[in-house]
């Protein structure tokens, strides 16, 4: 009896020294990569300042393309809208947009741009 509860207690602590050496590796091999991949933003932005200052100009790039986005997508709404009240058919401004006739027919309300 004592000698099944030795056996027991003994592959139970196997088992958690075993667990215990995954996860320091695991630990360290994350903390490699991590490593790694300061080391490459290192080299691609130099410090963090730089980091910093790039982050800011990204963010203004892509709040003006954003801005620009907009304004496109408004322009070709109403021409869209008024080349429907013109007659030409779903089908021919889908061609030409490469939309579909239904993403275009959800874009206006009875040939008018939503965003009147």
């Amino acid at each position: 009896m004592a000698r099944g509860r030795r056996n027991a207690k003994r592959e139970a602590a196997e088992t958690r020294s075993k667990l215990e050496f995954e996860h320091a590796e695991r630990d360290r091999h994350e903390a490699e990569a991590r490593a790694i991949l300061d080391r490459r933003l290192m080299r691609r932005w130099g410090t963090e300042r730089a980091g910093l200052d790039r982050l800011g100009a990204l963010s203004r790039d892509l709040e003006k393309l954003h801005r620009d986005e907009t304004r496109l997508l408004s322009e070709r709404d109403e021409l869209v809208g008024w080349l429907r009240q013109r007659g030409q058919s779903w089908a021919a401004l889908s061609a030409r947009t490469r939309l579909s006739r239904q993403a275009l027919m959800k874009r206006t309300e009875t040939g008018r741009p939503t965003h009147e």
